[in-house]
């Protein structure tokens, strides 16, 4: 089964994002994982594919030192002006990426506060949803991290 509405932990992790968003002043948050799946987005759009698709390429792929799930970190602020993409992100649970895009220039400081303040939030709410292709499928977004 798909993760969507239906599924409240997935909406709860969608409501979190739509409220950091805001907060935030941003256009759009993700959680996506180091292979570049999404695992949750506001808002739900297709036009999130192509940004989190760009983010990998530039930070996760290319990036030195180790892989998240061997302990690696990822910390990255990218205040560009447009047309680049401008975002914000921290890495969590081992595996996961939560990535905010801004419209331009933002105060990296000001932002990467805010967002350390909600990541504890986002991670328990990401590590709490179901397995996307049902309960026989695997265990969840915790066995990812394993």
């Amino acid at each position: 089964m798909p993760l969507g509405d239906d599924v409240p932990a997935w909406k709860a992790l969608r409501d979190a994002l739509g409220d950091l968003v805001a907060r935030a002043g941003a256009v759009t948050a993700a959680v996506i994982d180091e292979s570049n799946n999404i695992w949750c987005a506001w808002p739900v759009s297709p036009a999130v594919l192509p940004l989190a698709a760009r983010f990998a390429e530039l930070e996760v792929a290319h990036r030195a030192g180790p892989p998240l799930r061997r302990g690696g970190r990822l910390s990255v602020a990218r205040p560009a002006a447009p047309p680049e993409d401008a975002y914000l992100a921290e890495s969590f649970g081992g595996i996961y990426v939560l990535v905010l895009w801004f419209e331009g220039p933002f105060d990296a400081a000001f932002q990467r506060a805010r967002l350390r303040r909600e990541l504890p939030r986002i991670e328990a709410l990401t590590i709490g949803l179901p397995p996307p292709d049902g309960p026989e499928a695997s265990e969840g977004a915790a066995k990812l991290r394993a």
